[in-house]
């Protein structure tokens, strides 16, 4: 029993084998974001000023609002991109880009209204916590806490597996 609660414990301390498939559901909310411009996270973003907007066509053609070269897009919505950021911790996840501008969309200006790119919308949280809770009750029964149970939806477990490599269920951390 005493094991069972130490192992138990120690998930509690760990949950970087949730952030996966967080972060897969991050990009996509992300991307859709953009695609919507901003209308995905509830607040469709302002139109350009006219005098912007006449710069960016005479510059820029066809590019849509926060897409002058794509950079800030694919920061935020590619894990690989040279500017994002990813730092996956024991307790802690932290997703965004290196891009310095970004911040000045995401919260607005005296001169420009904000157009956020990260927009979580209530259906992203509620998922991001079912994910967090499917991990623990996963712990619980491979701990001896839980039986007799239906079994668990694992997509956040394959999506680990598959992210490092183990290619299965069995190579999950306990």
């Amino acid at each position: 029993m005493d094991r069972g609660i130490a192992r138990f414990a120690d998930g509690l301390s760990d949950y970087s084998p949730v952030w996966p498939i967080i972060e897969d559901d991050f990009y996509a909310q992300v991307k859709d974001q953009f695609r919507t411009e901003g209308e995905e996270g509830g607040e469709k973003w302002a139109p350009l000023s006219p005098a912007t907007a006449g710069y960016k066509e005479a510059h820029f053609p066809g590019k849509p609002i926060l897409e002058r070269t794509g950079d800030l897009m694919r920061s935020l919505t590619n894990p690989n991109d040279p500017n994002t950021v990813r730092i996956e911790e024991r307790k802690s996840l932290t997703l965004g880009t290196r891009i310095l501008y970004a911040i000045y969309h995401q919260t607005g200006t005296k001169k420009m209204p904000a157009r956020k790119e990260i927009q979580l919308t209530e259906g992203f949280k509620r998922t991001t916590m079912h994910h967090v809770q499917q991990y623990l009750v996963q712990m619980a029964t491979q701990c001896g806490f839980r039986s007799g149970e239906k079994p668990l939806d694992v997509g956040w477990q394959q999506a680990w597996a598959a992210r490092k490599g183990m290619g299965g269920h069995d190579g999950w951390p306990m």
